[in-house]
């Protein structure tokens, strides 16, 4: 594996951890979503497993209504597949696993990234609800 894919796949690992962290904590408890936003490129856009689109700011309304609202939720990330690598962008699929109350949620998602800079930017995510 490359050193920008490692830096990928580390990017999906320390991002969920931030996405626990924000869902299991009230607002203004530290930096978090600060933090989380810096993983993001300006231009960033999602597709949510309902298949809404979201851009930069849209997530970042999303993610601040959703920040301390489930507690408890524990995620994990796995199965980290390159898919491919242009220059200093890569694009990975993973599947995240979320946990809560005994209720397991799985999703494949597929994700590119900015690797130019010290911390990998997100630029592009979609996220596929697993049956």
């Amino acid at each position: 594996m490359t050193s920008l894919a490692l830096e990928a796949k580390h990017s999906v690992v320390v991002l969920h951890q931030l996405i626990e962290r924000i869902f299991n904590q009230a607002e203004g408890s530290d930096d978090s979503i600060d933090l989380f936003l810096s993983y993001f490129h300006p231009d960033f856009k999602m597709v949510t497993p309902q298949g809404k689109q979201l851009d930069l700011n849209e997530m970042e309304t999303l993610f601040r209504q959703l920040q301390g609202q489930r507690e408890g939720m524990r995620i994990a990330t796995s199965e980290h597949a390159i898919i491919s690598q242009q220059s200093e962008e890569v694009t990975i699929q993973y599947r995240e696993l979320q946990m809560m109350n005994g209720i397991n949620q799985s999703r494949i998602s597929l994700a590119v990234l900015d690797c130019s800079t010290a911390i990998p930017r997100w630029r592009y995510l979609q996220e596929t609800l697993v049956a």
